[in-house]
């Protein structure tokens, strides 16, 4: 089975690299349309005069998760920026391109000891060179790829610095705010203005592509949660929440997911998943595989729900189903299964989501069948949220964390981009 979903309202072929440059004048050609003779009548002759402004500006904004086991997925990303970026520069008519890297760390404020600071980034702009690049030669003061009516912000090849600004790193929160870094980057979160690094990247004309890389669920919650902190309770199973692990974005009664469980007594209920082990879980160790997962939006998450981040996007632009892309490389939201597994220093057994896809053998990838099988060191778990964002967009494209390379996802994005640069040509008769 292709790991990559396409899931859009609108079905475009898939263009390799090299098919996409010979393919790229014919969308900017319009049709023929047909001249007719006017009908004159005397004394009322009427000229007008109608110009057409073709709309190229994109802006692109790469969300790229910096959590402790993102460095061989995001080494993968990298490979593919060169010839993402080289396909925009082939193009006869070049669009006019904002490019700009965020990270998933909004930190996570808690009364314990999790390696969070309480604000991470703040969704402000990777713009300084990153790995073994030393120089990113964008102008000094400038935080983002700026290249518009042929002045750019850059002296080295576009691929080359995209690719000095795009490795993100390891170090960031592991409770990974996905999708509140975006609406904070954009200052769509409604909690004022983006940060000032940010300011002048987002034009209202311009088309908006956001793509995300990430190997874990979103989790952002609000400033003043307490989904994080032991809030009095001990580190283990009598806390009402928990532990403190990365199962609070899940399960428990504040979790960002609601399932079913097809083997309970009521298998067509919504709960979250939960804390310790029902009687249907089987194996060593107990696994419980949940369907149907969704965002929980019923009123008893500490997350932010999905909603407002689908609002908050859309009201950015006047035509978001025409002028927005959602590109996600992400696990794959099914299977869906929990876990559990001894904790150390504890003598209990903890719940952890089990992994959409990953090595063969892993004990924490999901046992289910048709779990996809990955060959280098990727692994993910459920983007149920993720997946939710993206799908509640007209034009959306899902791919899959654990693929061998990531050149299938990137062609399918690149593929939609440039029908949404495509030149609006007269529609009727002149």
């Amino acid at each position: 089975m292709n790991a990559l979903t396409r899931l859009s309202s609108k079905y475009w072929p898939l263009f390799r690299w090299i098919g996409l440059a010979a393919a790229a004048p014919a969308l900017w050609a319009c049709t023929s349309r047909t001249l007719e003779t006017p009908t004159i009548i005397p004394q009322s002759v009427e000229t007008k005069t109608i110009t057409q402004k073709v709309n190229n500006n994109l802006d692109l904004l790469f969300m790229v998760d910096n959590s402790s086991s993102m460095s061989p997925m995001q080494d993968k990303l990298l490979r593919q920026l060169p010839s993402f970026m080289k396909a925009f520069e082939a193009l006869p008519m070049k669009p006019n391109l904002h490019v700009a890297v965020i990270s998933s760390d909004m930190g996570a404020p808690s009364d314990s000891n999790i390696k969070c600071s309480t604000l991470g980034d703040q969704g402000k702009f990777y713009s300084q060179p990153e790995g073994s690049c030393t120089a990113t030669t964008i102008t000094m003061g400038d935080t983002y790829i700026s290249d518009v009516d042929g002045v750019a912000n850059f002296t080295d090849p576009i691929a080359d610095v995209f690719q000095c600004i795009a490795l993100t790193g390891d170090t960031g929160c592991g409770f990974e705010h996905q999708l509140g870094s975006i609406d904070r980057a954009l200052g769509a979160d409604g909690n004022g203005p983006p940060p000032s690094t940010n300011v002048g990247f987002l034009r209202d004309e311009a088309y908006l592509g956001i793509i995300m890389l990430t190997n874990e669920d979103d989790c952002s919650a609000a400033s003043n949660t307490t989904i994080f902190s032991l809030n009095g309770g001990p580190q283990n199973l009598s806390n009402p929440d928990g532990p403190i692990t990365n199962y609070r974005c899940n399960g428990g009664p504040r979790g960002g997911h609601l399932c079913q469980d097809p083997s309970s007594a009521n298998p067509t209920a919504y709960a979250t998943p939960p804390l310790t082990p029902p009687g249907d879980a089987a194996g060593t160790p107990p696994v419980l595989q949940l369907a149907s997962c969704e965002d929980n939006e019923s009123g008893s998450s500490a997350l932010i729900p999905v909603s407002k981040f689908v609002n908050d996007i859309k009201a950015l632009k006047p035509d978001p189903d025409n002028q927005i892309l959602i590109g996600e490389i992400i696990a794959p939201a099914a299977p869906y299964g929990v876990g559990w597994f001894p904790a150390s220093g504890a003598n209990e057994l903890w719940p952890q989501v089990l992994h959409s896809c990953g090595a063969a053998g892993d004990p924490t990838v999901n046992p289910a069948p048709g779990v996809q099988t990955a060959t280098d060191m990727s692994f993910g778990d459920p983007g149920v949220r993720e997946q939710e964002f993206a799908l509640s967009f007209q034009d959306s494209v899902i791919g899959s964390i654990c693929d061998k390379d990531y050149s299938e996802s990137m062609n399918a994005i690149l593929t939609k981009l440039l029908v949404f640069l495509q030149s609006s040509c007269i529609s009727d008769k002149v």
